[in-house]
């Protein structure tokens, strides 16, 4: 949309008037004007009517154009003057430019005017651009040396050469030396770098130059006080028109972090060789129970209550292999649950001497972890029911397959699945009331889980706990 022209006319004669505005209309000029003579009806509409550019004859009766001119310069300094006269000489003419006014055009040759004002309203279109711009680029370094000034952090800007072009507020507190001290040493003379860091430094700057890319680093820097601060430095290239021209530095203060990592690193060893203990201790208790079944069942001559024995053998067994899980576990919070699936079928086959010809034992529990709350009961389950199925679900030489399944329902609860094809549980065992310890235990640790179990015993038999998903 073109802005629309704005011509204030400045003429006691209306003819004159007629005439400026006939030789701007015949140029093709478009625009809305105003004619006034007298003193305060040219200052009001200077202010009202707000012209683009202002014409105005060198005298008049009751005014003159020196200070309609002086006038337009105190209330609308940008707005382009143009004196328009039949009684101006050059000398005059020379003097009003130089005061202020942007051109003049005698009356007897107005076919200049248009010509004129065209160009007189570019310049000033073009005088508020580069003002605007000017205006704009002075508002970014006010916002860029605030940012600069107040910034927490230590900022240095650093020449070529390595001398100090200049450095923030933070920084002058930092150095031992004052601020007008400081600006034009070079910062390797600083007594604020330790001297093992100053050739650093003096390889910083020479891959600068190389343009070598330089990435954050720590150094150590001399306070006023003459403490030693451990510093993140974030080196950066300054360009102008497209080369290098200095270089800024930020340092942050990392002392206090540091030596809080230290405590926590050192908290976090001691904790882990606590833990460590724990694990050797738990451990060897659980060997040394197992142990003590084992040892106890050579001495039993009843075969039943040696069979019970190795049972129990079998729980503990079951509970270390668990145990040892979460040891070797990366953050002690879960177990790779699949993982421990797998020995633990491996430590039953080989317990109970199970034929692996004769009965497959596999598993499809792939990717699960588990956490503490879930995984020792849902292991000692799965030691139950395995431990069942292998020693009574396949009498004689049946052969058949056992099964140990894990996954999602709809509702995204845990299923547990334990199946075999073999005989199948008998009809008359009531698996909620048994009296055996191993049903009772799983009826249980479902409890524990706050969970349910289903029992189907078409083609076979096959145990489906159903739990609340952890988080994990």
């Amino acid at each position: 949309m073109v802005e629309e022209i704005r011509v204030l006319i400045l003429e006691d004669v209306p003819l004159d008037a007629e005439l400026i505005e006939t030789q701007l209309k015949r140029e093709g000029l478009e625009f809305k004007s105003k004619i006034v003579e007298k003193e305060e009806d040219y200052r009001r509409e200077i202010a009202e009517f707000q012209p683009s550019i202002i014409l105005a004859d060198h005298s008049l009766p009751q005014f003159d154009g020196i200070t309609a001119m002086h006038m337009a310069r105190e209330i609308s300094p940008n707005t382009p003057f143009i004196f328009v006269s039949g009684k101006i000489g050059e000398d005059f003419a020379v003097d009003m430019l130089k005061e202020g006014a942007t051109d003049y055009v005698l009356k007897n040759n107005l076919s200049k005017l248009p010509h004129a004002v065209k160009r007189a309203l570019e310049e000033a279109k073009e005088k508020m651009e580069k003002s605007a711009a000017e205006e704009a680029l002075k508002e970014r370094e006010e916002k860029y040396r605030n940012l600069f000034e107040y910034f927490p952090n230590y900022v240095v800007v650093l020449g070529l050469d390595g001398k100090i072009m200049d450095l923030n507020h933070a920084a002058a507190k930092f150095s031992p030396l004052s601020r007008e001290d400081t600006v034009g040493m070079y910062f390797t003379d600083l007594q604020s770098v330790t001297g093992e860091d100053s050739s650093f430094y003096q390889e910083l700057f020479s891959k600068f130059l190389e343009e070598e890319d330089v990435g954050t680093f720590e150094s150590r820097l001399i306070s006023r006080e003459g403490e030693i601060r451990l510093m993140e430095v974030h080196p950066a290239p300054l360009y102008k028109e497209g080369e290098i021209y200095a270089i800024q530095i930020i340092a942050q203060d990392i002392t206090e972090r540091k030596k809080a990592e230290t405590e926590v690193n050192a908290s976090l060893k001691e904790k882990e060789m606590l833990l460590g203990e724990i694990n050797s201790r738990v451990r060897n208790y659980m060997n040394i129970i197992s142990s003590l079944l084992e040892l106890q069942s050579v001495y039993m001559k009843d075969e039943e209550n040696r069979e019970v024995l190795k049972d129990n053998k079998n729980r503990v067994k079951s509970m270390l292999l668990i145990h040892d899980g979460f040891s070797q576990s990366e953050d002690f919070a879960l177990i790779d649950f699949s993982q421990y699936v797998k020995k633990l079928i491996e430590h039953i086959n080989n317990s109970y001497h199970v034929d692996t010809d004769r009965i497959k034992v596999n598993s499809k529990t792939e990717g699960l972890m588990l956490d503490i709350d879930s995984a020792i009961p849902c292991g000692l389950i799965i030691n139950e029911l395995l431990t069942n199925a292998v020693k009574h679900a396949f009498p004689g030489n049946e052969k058949g397959e056992v099964r140990v399944e894990f996954g999602l329902d709809t509702q995204e609860n845990n299923v547990l699945i334990v199946k075999d094809n073999g005989s199948g549980l008998s009809d008359e065992i009531n698996f909620k009331e048994s009296k055996t310890m191993g049903f009772q235990l799983v009826n249980t640790l479902v409890n524990q889980l706050n969970g349910s179990v289903i029992l189907s015993r078409d083609k076979g038999t096959t145990f489906q706990v159903i739990w609340s998903e952890s988080e994990y």
